[in-house]
């Protein structure tokens, strides 16, 4: 901006305004910077939709449909097959996934329902905090680590409020600078403010017909630079990508063999 105290004030208000100009295109998704590398997520509509894939190195939002704290299965499974997906984009580096503590409404992320979807628990860094807070610096520090592929944290229902959205920038500008991407996973729909993750995406479990395999019903709800947009997919963790129903082969599903995690951390 030059010396404020050589300036006769029209170069500084010249500079504010194209800051301001700046930042409003951030917002919209249309500054050059939003250029982000993308992974492709399997499935030619999908991707086409996101731009090519999933933006790296930003923070995407997974809520579920409970109204209460029942921990919901389905924001799990969707946060394992994105995490799969991104494991394989991934030149190296593994998955921090932040926990929350187990109570009487549901347990955590359980490692054997995640090795089924196709999730190498052996690229999987569990980390368990106590509150909410400890959660948020565990994640942050994570996406300002540029040896990780991927950072994934469980929270509860999203609030409106200026320390809500300070917190969520701050996740956005450690993932930008990094280039190590972030899912905030919350099982309670909640109430949902503007934030600036990359995306939000809805997920709700579909009837399978009796297939062990996963079906959801998808609605992204926000994408930077994008529109919204409802899918009904399937995860086939044999081939790990997504599939439209129709496509879903008739084939016999074909479980991981039985290992313990203790010692990643994982907990029933």
């Amino acid at each position: 901006m030059g010396d404020p105290k050589r300036s006769n004030g029209v170069g500084q208000r010249a500079d504010l305004a194209s800051l301001r100009a700046q930042v409003r295109a951030i917002e919209r998704g249309t500054d050059a910077g939003d250029r982000a590398a993308r992974c492709p997520l399997g499935l030619e509509g999908l991707d086409h939709h996101l731009g090519g894939g999933l933006a790296l190195g930003r923070i995407h939002e997974i809520t579920g449909e409970a109204r209460t704290e029942v921990r919901d299965a389905s924001v799990f499974g969707f946060a394992a097959a994105m995490s799969v997906r991104l494991l394989g984009a991934a030149r190296g580096g593994d998955i921090l996934w932040c926990l929350r503590d187990a109570n009487m409404f549901g347990g955590m992320a359980y490692g054997c329902g995640l090795a089924a979807l196709g999730l190498d628990m052996d690229r999987v860094l569990f980390v368990e905090a106590r509150d909410e807070a400890q959660r948020l610096w565990a994640m942050e520090e994570g996406l300002r680590c540029t040896g990780l592929a991927g950072v994934v944290s469980e929270f509860g229902p999203a609030h409106a409020g200026e320390a809500a959205r300070v917190a969520e920038r701050r996740l956005q500008l450690a993932a930008e600078t990094s280039g190590v991407t972030g899912f905030l996973l919350r099982s309670v729909a909640g109430e949902m403010a503007a934030g600036t993750a990359d995306s939000r995406w809805s997920v709700r479990a579909a009837p399978s017909g009796g297939d062990p395999r996963p079906l959801w019903s998808l609605s992204l709800d926000r994408l930077r630079g994008g529109q919204p947009a409802a899918w009904r997919l399937f995860w086939d963790s044999r081939e790990g990508r997504f599939r439209m129903p129709e496509e879903r082969p008739e084939v016999s599903p074909v479980w991981p063999e039985t290992r313990s995690f203790a010692a990643s951390g994982a907990a029933a």
